[in-house]
């Protein structure tokens, strides 16, 4: 690279005539003919000047090129600069000493200076043409100026600028090339076209319109659950049936492990204490499933705790180890026979309700993993066939309602030996009740209604103490109605009718205190007296006895059911007079006395009747005017009487007391 001629002209010019007639002089034709004491002359004043530290010192200017507080490329013109300098001080040397040298005059130096491309700038460089217009006004200057190249120096050099110098006061576009600008330039353009063309297209007319935003992403197996993947297998696979279910995907284990590696939100890991609890659940949903969803509510799957999903309910384990009242050890050795079970959470679930999901096919065998369970509810889906035998292993059920159902066998429903609560009522059971049902001491609450149940269903039934609701109505039961219905003294609703009973209603019946409901009704060969003792059964709220054979006159004691609100002994064959001492039922809504053969007249205590809606007196022996009593019960806004229907022979003004009179 060039070095920079100032250190050559300070040395070469230094005690040189400035007169015109030696810038004039072809440096082509100058010979060396400088004595020994001119150069001697000019040797010392360089000597001197860099001594003194001027430009010409080249120590100095070797040690000062780099100045680490100023941009690369200031240095690296510096390092040009310098370069150049020693090659120039070199060619000035050997032009001195070797024979037939020519020497140059000013305004040849200027353009070789103009030619090499050396402006007068300190470290800038421009290079021209020689025949370039900047030269051809450069040389017009010197020639016309009468004066030597020295006194046309740039006066930055004489009074030694420094850098910060050089560059105070020029302009950004003297630092900054010409591409850099045209790139800067472009650049800005692009952002304002950017910016303006969306600003145009939006108008009051026609307003913008954001893009929806797009469906996220669908998601991928991360790394983390792929390496879950065989863990969870090997946690799995002895509760799923071994290896040959686990790995068929045609199985609802196979997808619900699936499930919790890669679409579980919860993302549950292998060590996890209710992995698998949640895995049973999903096994029951991909067997029974899809369910009816029920609005609002955390479906199965959600990526929560499972005990947060809708039907599950659980509890701490500490609490459930106090329900079970010192039977923790048999419950924890539970599980199917082969002696798989799960592991016990610390939050287990001790109630399912899936009422009314829809849950179809056979009931699933995975229940039975969850043998902690206490509350199971199946009712009025779609499941069929018989209960499967591994469900039995439920040893702490208390609770199983599978009502509306399709279901045919349970036969082995006495294992359920704690059970306290059944439902098996409208569903496809035919024949005599299980044997097994012997085992149910604990049983409270029993509906087998409206099956085909067959047999002395109290052969079975009339050593259960404990019961407090039965229901076995609309079966084909025989037998009679047992004296041991007055042992169960905790009683509180029976339902027995629509079956093929046959005899009286026991007087035993009067010790169980509790009862608020009592139907004996559709039981064409039940008969004989109505009990009087019922009148003790202060408790009742409904008492149906319609549809028999009962005969006689209507027990007055009736009238002491004070909390009766329905009471019906209609089809019939009683007679006599209707006791007056009925009107002390004053909480009466309902009062069903039609198809008997009762005589005489209405009661007028009927008219204490504030809270009737319907009575039924029509097919009867009644005759006489409809007491006016009765007929202000009719009167005004508020009534609540929906119907009075009298037999015919009764005086009744259709229009503001009776609504209908037969025979």
């Amino acid at each position: 690279m060039p070095r920079d001629p100032y250190a050559n002209y300070n040395r070469s010019h230094s005690g040189r005539s400035t007169s015109s007639d030696s810038i004039d002089q072809p440096s082509s034709s100058r010979h060396h003919h400088v004595d020994r004491s001119r150069r001697s002359s000019n040797h010392s004043s360089s000597r001197a000047s860099r001594s003194r530290g001027g430009h010409g010192d080249t120590s100095t200017a070797a040690s000062s090129v780099i100045d680490p507080n100023m941009p690369k490329w200031w240095n690296d013109k510096k390092k040009a600069a310098r370069n150049a300098n020693r090659s120039n001080r070199s060619m000035a040397s050997s032009s001195r000493h070797k024979p037939g040298a020519h020497i140059m005059s000013d305004e040849s130096i200027a353009k070789a200076r103009l030619k090499s491309g050396i402006d007068y700038g300190v470290g800038a460089h421009q290079y021209y043409d020689e025949d370039s217009t900047y030269a051809r006004k450069v040389e017009k200057k010197f020639k016309g100026s009468g004066g030597s190249v020295a006194e046309l120096k740039d006066e930055r050099i004489a009074r030694g600028i420094t850098a910060d110098e050089e560059l105070q006061g020029r302009k950004l576009t003297d630092l900054i090339d010409r591409g850099t600008l045209a790139v800067g330039a472009c650049l800005i353009l692009i952002v304002i076209i950017a910016v303006t063309i969306p600003v145009v297209l939006i108008s009051e007319e026609e307003p913008y319109v954001a893009l929806a935003a797009p469906d996220p992403p669908t998601a991928s197996p991360t790394m983390k659950r792929q390496m879950d993947y065989w863990p969870i297998y090997d946690r799995l696979v002895n509760i799923a049936g071994g290896d040959e279910v686990l790995s068929d995907t045609s199985t609802a284990q196979n997808r619900a492990w699936n499930w919790l590696v890669y679409e579980d939100g919860f993302e549950l890991g292998a060590s996890k204490d209710h992995l698998h609890q949640r895995f049973v659940l999903m096994v029951i949903y991909f067997i029974s499933g899809p369910w009816t969803p029920v609005e609002g509510t955390l479906e199965w799957g959600s990526p929560v705790h499972e005990c947060e999903w809708e039907g599950v309910f659980c509890k701490d384990v500490e609490e459930l180890e106090k329900e079970l009242e010192g039977r923790v050890d048999e419950l924890m050795e539970s599980g199917e026979d082969n002696g798989v079970k799960i592991d016990v959470p610390q939050r287990v679930i001790n109630e399912l309700h899936l009422r009314q999901r829809l849950v179809s096919g056979e009931v699933p065998a995975e229940f039975s993993l969850l043998y902690y369970l206490q509350h199971l509810d199946l009712e009025n889906n779609q499941l069929v066939g018989a209960i499967p035998t591994p469900l039995y292993k439920l040893l702490n059920l208390k609770t199983l309602f599978l009502e509306q159902n399709e279901l045919t066998n349970v036969d082995a429903i006495g294992e359920y030996k704690f059970l306290e609560h059944v439902a098996l009522g409208k569903n496809a059971f035919r024949g005599a009740l299980p044997e097994s049902f012997s085992n149910l001491k604990n049983l409270k609450t029993l509906y087998l209604h409206t099956n085909a149940w067959t047999g002395q269903v109290f052969d079975i039934l009339k050593d259960f103490k404990s019961l407090e609701f039965v229901d076995i109505a609309f079966n084909e039961f025989e037998g009679t109605l047992p004296t041991e219905l007055g042992d169960m003294v905790n009683l509180t609703s029976v339902f027995l009718g629509h079956n093929r009973f046959e005899g009286n209603i026991p007087d035993e019946i009067g010790n169980c205190k509790k009862l608020k409901e009592f139907q004996v009704d559709g039981l064409f060969d039940v008969g004989g007296k109505i009990p009087t003792v019922l009148g003790q059964l202060t408790s009742l709220e409904l008492l149906k006895l319609d549809t028999c054979a009962f005969t006689g006159v209507l027990p007055k004691q009736l009238g002491n059911l004070k909390n009766l609100t329905f009471l019906d002994v209609s089809s019939n064959s009683l007679q006599g007079e209707i006791p007056t001492e009925l009107g002390k039922m004053t909480n009466i809504k309902t009062l069903g006395l039609a198809n008997n053969d009762f005589s005489g007249t209405v009661p007028t205590e009927f008219g204490y009747f504030k809270d009737l809606e319907k009575l039924y007196l029509q097919n009867t022996d009644l005759s006489g005017v409809m007491p006016q009593e009765i007929c202000a019960l009719r009167s005004g806004n508020d009534t609540k009487i929906e119907a009075i229907e009298v037999p015919c022979d009764v005086e009744c003004n259709m229009d503001d007391c009776c609504t209908m009179c037969g025979r």
